[in-house]
């Protein structure tokens, strides 16, 4: 007589038995929690790598800036208009702006004189760029590029001293005022994520032309 209310393996060795609705359930939300953690890791993960590749190229920009810069003000020249007799120089320093003649070009290098504006400006979500300026002397060919965006603070300060055998330290000033002088330094203030960067160049030239 066969018996009821089980059903036997194949191999008989015992009635087999099935998984109930709450082990499914059970099942399930364990398989949905991993579903969760994984996903979030590999979030995670993906933004850490993107803010590892902003500040990679942060850093790249701020590198080939400084460059840049320090090609331009190292070969500052002390050009004089032809029709100033008071021998003023081509200089304007302030806070947010510096404005002077180089023989560096951007685009051409060390082919021809140019004059150089710098000048830091807000973007449109209210933080500091930096643009540069450059004109071909004798010719109006004026040409810009942004070389850097975002920043928290951008600021240009001048090394005044009125020679090298002058007992007095110098000072750091905001606004250039000497009309017959160039500064010893220029150092641009750089903010940024709550970091600080200064680039001090120096001037080479100092004497106005004859």
């Amino acid at each position: 007589m066969r018996e009821r209310g089980h059903v036997r393996s194949p191999g008989g060795t015992g009635p087999r038995r099935g998984f109930t609705l709450l082990e499914v359930m059970i099942s399930i939300a364990l398989i949905s929690m991993l579903v969760v953690i994984i996903a979030g890791a590999m979030r995670l993960a993906q933004r850490s790598i993107e803010k590892g590749e902003l500040r990679s190229d942060y850093l790249e920009r701020f590198k080939v800036s400084f460059l840049v810069m320090d090609a331009q003000i190292q070969s500052a020249i002390p050009l004089v208009r032809a029709d100033d007799e008071a021998g003023r120089l081509f200089f304007e320093g302030s806070g947010d702006a510096v404005k002077f003649a180089s023989n560096y070009s951007l685009t051409g290098g060390y082919r021809g004189y140019v004059t150089v504006s710098y000048q830091v400006r807000q973007n449109p979500e209210g933080r500091s760029a930096l643009y540069v300026e450059e004109n071909n002397i004798g010719v109006e060919n004026v040409r810009e590029m942004r070389l850097l965006d975002g920043m928290d603070e951008i600021r240009f300060e001048y090394f005044r001293r009125e020679n090298d055998a002058d007992e007095t330290p110098g000072e750091w000033v905001e606004t250039w005022t000497d009309e017959l002088l160039f500064p010893r330094k220029i150092r641009i203030h750089l903010a940024w994520r709550g970091q600080e960067i200064q680039l001090i160049v120096p001037m080479r030239a100092q004497k106005a032309a004859s």
